[in-house]
């Protein structure tokens, strides 16, 4: 871990990252392809003066909207309990009605529910929490710990305070998480928390360069019988798409349309770049405000 100063806080497509690197350990990770070049991913950047940056960029924007946080690190990993630079974020967009999209597999959000739920009375909050599998052995295989509680923790918080959430079925790899029975059990865990998005990601498992590495490598340890399974099967290929792809897609938009869930990766897009001020009665997208 190191501190730093950086200069620009928000991209032209109005994401953010407080932190820079990984900080987990699951077998599949964008944040760790996303990272490639740095020569030492899990050295976790901590962008000290990203609160301060916010407010900068935030002033100079000429109408609100969605800012995105979590594509290159988690925003809770376990750094934020000390420095609480997310948690300065948000009051950040919180005094400016920008709404705000997060990806987290940590229930520490939890901690900020007070500016969360003010947010959300005011703009739009959208949580987005990636869970692989619900059996405690295809969970810790793939998450590389077991952390099944803590997520679990997240949706009820979440479920209880009435924060718009989105279910990220990711990542779905063959011969660990590719069943019916495993599919089943989440989308009735989104039913059981009221959550109407389930995210899919087509139900098959991208690789890029630098986490296929990775996914190679680690799986060797975790399990190497099914990694040489997987390497005479994909080879060095970037998809590995389950036998059962289409069967498990069809049982999804059955199971979905039955639980009133939406799962059309479209229509998640748009409910997530969309922002709406609910004071105002205005709704402006990302691309309104650059």
């Amino acid at each position: 871990m190191h501190v730093v100063e950086v200069k620009t806080i928000l991209t032209p497509q109005n994401g953010m990252n407080v932190y820079r690197g990984v900080t987990d350990h699951c077998l599949v990770s964008p944040v760790r392809a996303r990272t490639a070049r740095v020569e030492q991913p899990e050295d976790v950047e901590v962008k000290k003066n990203a609160a301060q940056l916010l407010e900068y960029s935030l002033k100079r924007k000429r109408s609100r909207g969605m800012i995105s946080v979590g594509g290159l690190s988690d925003p809770y990993n376990p750094l934020e309990e000390e420095f609480r630079i997310m948690r300065d974020c948000l009051r950040v967009l919180d005094r400016y009605d920008f709404g705000v999209s997060i990806t987290t597999r940590y229930s520490l959000l939890l901690r900020d529910m007070d500016i969360l739920q003010e947010i959300a009375r005011k703009t739009k909050l959208v949580v987005t929490v990636p869970f692989p599998a619900l059996q405690t052995e295809q969970f810790r295989l793939i998450e590389g710990e077991l952390g099944m509680t803590d997520r679990i923790r997240l949706l009820d918080g979440l479920s209880e305070a009435g924060i718009e959430t989105i279910l990220l079925l990711d990542p779905v790899i063959p011969g660990i998480n590719d069943s019916i029975t495993s599919l089943g059990m989440l989308l009735q865990l989104a039913a059981d928390h009221g959550i109407h998005w389930v995210d899919h990601r087509d139900m098959k498992c991208q690789l890029q360069n630098g986490s296929r590495e990775y996914f190679h490598a680690e799986l060797a340890k975790r399990a190497p019988e099914l990694e040489e399974q997987l390497k005479e099967r994909y080879g060095d290929g970037m998809e590995l798409v389950p036998e059962n792809q289409k069967e498990l897609m069809r049982h999804l938009i059955d199971r979905c349309k039955a639980y009133d869930i939406i799962c059309d990766k479209k229509e998640i897009l748009s409910f997530k770049r969309q922002y709406t001020n609910r004071t105002e009665g205005t709704q402006m997208s990302f691309d309104d405000f650059v």
